[in-house]
């Protein structure tokens, strides 16, 4: 279907000439580039300043799914925008931090600029992997347990695969490798059960996880092989 062309006076979303002449040129998946240009679109929105989204708001905006379910035939949207998400924050180009308020854990994406660094100046990953998680509470189940990590719900079309996974693993490990996933920044599945295949090859090290930063913190990991460059 051809494109009618720009309404005249459309609004219009302002992008950083680095996205065009240094960034995009060097995505190699385009699930990284979509989902950047709709945060970017969703963050310069706000009128509030400094400006900053959650994470679950990005993931819920119709335009994006429609654009990684057209582009990225090769995958479910769910884990396009897992692997587009963190692609992004391991590059630099949007920052991710949590802040916990009532016990709970909230995501917020910010553009690595001086203004999204200072949104996101009280909001942090955490120093270590229990505050991450909330490690003192019970989570008997893995939808609990994915919330609980990546603050937002378990995607449902996951739901059969770690259901068999808790029952293969137990919640304990599903728990720890949830918990070494996201202190990595790592919000994928794919990334948790690569965790879990390599313990259950190779038994567990004992050794605690990685804490990484809010733009890089998959530099150190041993997993880092997981995602696209």
């Amino acid at each position: 279907m051809a494109f009618d062309g720009f309404p005249s006076g459309a609004p219009m979303t302002v992008l950083p000439q680095a996205l065009l002449r240094d960034l995009a040129p060097a995505m190699t998946d385009p699930a990284e580039l979509i989902v950047t240009l709709y945060a970017m679109e969703l963050i310069g929105g706000q009128r509030r300043f400094p400006r900053r989204v959650r994470a679950a708001d990005l993931r819920e905006q119709r335009p994006l799914i429609g654009a990684l379910a057209g582009v990225c035939v090769d995958r479910e949207v769910d884990e396009a925008y897992e692997d587009g998400l963190s692609a992004a924050v391991r590059r630099g180009s949007l920052l991710l931090g949590r802040m916990q308020s009532e016990g709970r854990w909230t995501e917020w994406l910010a553009l690595n600029d001086a203004d999204g660094r200072r949104a996101l100046k009280s909001a942090s990953m955490p120093a270590s992997v229990d505050r991450v998680t909330g490690r003192d509470a019970a989570y008997s189940s893995a939808p609990e347990i994915w919330q609980s990590a990546f603050g937002t719900p378990m995607p449902p079309i996951l739901a059969e695969e770690l259901k068999a996974a808790e029952a293969r693993y137990g919640a304990d490990w599903l728990f720890d490798a949830f918990a070494e996933s996201a202190a990595n920044n790592a919000r994928s599945w794919r990334y948790v059960r690569a965790i879990l295949e390599r313990w259950e090859t190779e038994g567990r090290d004992g050794g605690d996880a990685t804490t990484g930063t809010a733009a890089g913190g998959l530099e150190s990991s041993r997993y880092r092989h997981l995602f696209r460059e």
